[in-house]
């Protein structure tokens, strides 16, 4: 019953945080790609797999050579 109340409560302050997490490790797991994101949350999942040196595709990042 608890764990209900706080998931209601972290939805009510802010899902999507939530929600971006779960796309980013679908992403990154090869379940789901970048374009069956919602739009909606498409910008914010995109920053977090940069962040993680991902890209869109879960995928590293190429680095460029000095």
């Amino acid at each position: 019953m608890v764990s209900l109340l706080l998931w209601l409560l972290n939805l009510m302050k802010g899902g999507d945080t939530i929600m971006v997490d779960v796309y980013v490790a679908l992403i990154i797991n090869g379940r789901r790609t970048f374009s069956q994101v919602p739009v909606s949350l498409q910008p914010a999942v995109k920053v977090e797999l940069e962040a993680l040196g991902l890209g869109t595709d879960g995928k590293p990042l190429e680095t460029k050579a000095a």
